[in-house]
């Protein structure tokens, strides 16, 4: 597989790695297309009982490439906002039991993708960044329910209306990632975990994971659903309000 996603299958574990490192792994729609590849091909190997989300370079994931999504027009952009509730939705639907490792920086939509593994290891480089509102959109990707589901949604409001940075010690008190490693002992530590996911068998983990995401998850990937909409709405209402990074820079009188 290429356009920025590779997918290696070795036995009972999977690993889809994001590789745009000039990019830094920020998703276009060509890796987009391959992410939705990748989650089909899993989503049809029923040998596969664990998948790592992992990416090569020194950031795991810019989030979308605003270059690019600059270029669509709205319907463009509907579609583009559309297809990614959905992957985010099946990566997370997904039968085998999914792992996330965090090798550095993920922005917006890049901390959101992980955050939808059942799993998540992160190296001490990592951080989250969520500049969304500061830019005058919404945080997508069906990042908002996802975000409200794992922190509450009194914190999960403030950090994405205040834009926060969130460093990993934060990450790690706030549960967003299990725990932190030096980004050399990484591959390590998630082998270790995987291994450790592999001793019990796999219906259990499999009916456990339908049972909490029944009961929890459904709800937001539903209410996630009108995403797309309100981000297409405020991304193309920006040139028309006169929005600029300018006036971003400008301090309130």
């Amino acid at each position: 597989m290429s356009d920025g996603i590779d997918l290696i299958i070795e036995g009972r574990v999977a690993h889809v790695v994001l590789d745009q490192q000039d990019r830094r792994n920020a998703f276009s729609s060509r890796m987009l297309a391959a992410y939705e590849d990748a989650i089909g091909a899993l989503e049809r190997d029923r040998t596969v009982e664990v998948a790592v989300l992992r990416a090569e370079g020194s950031s795991f994931c810019a989030g979308t490439d605003l270059k690019e999504l600059g270029t669509f027009d709205a319907e463009d952009t509907l579609h583009f906002q559309n297809r990614t509730g959905r992957v985010v939705e099946r990566w997370a639907r997904l039968e085998a039991t999914t792992v996330t490792a965090y090798n550095g920086p993920a922005i917006g939509s890049g901390a959101i993708i992980g955050l939808a593994s059942d799993l998540r290891l992160a190296a001490e480089s990592t951080v989250f960044a969520f500049p969304e509102v500061s830019f005058g959109i919404p945080l997508t990707w069906s990042g908002i329910p996802i975000l409200a589901e794992l922190l509450g949604a009194d914190r999960a409001r403030q950090m994405l209306l205040l834009s926060e940075t969130i460093e990993i010690d934060e990450l790690v008190r706030l549960g967003l990632v299990m725990k932190s490693v030096p980004a050399a002992e990484l591959r390590t530590e998630t082998r270790s975990l995987v291994e450790r996911i592999l001793e019990a068998p796999q219906i259990g983990r499999l009916m456990t994971k339908r049972a909490i995401l029944a009961a929890a998850s459904a709800p937001g990937f539903l209410t996630g659903a009108y995403e797309p909409f309100l981000a297409s709405l405020s991304i193309h209402a920006r040139g028309e309000l006169g929005f600029s990074p300018e006036r971003k820079k400008q301090k309130p009188d």
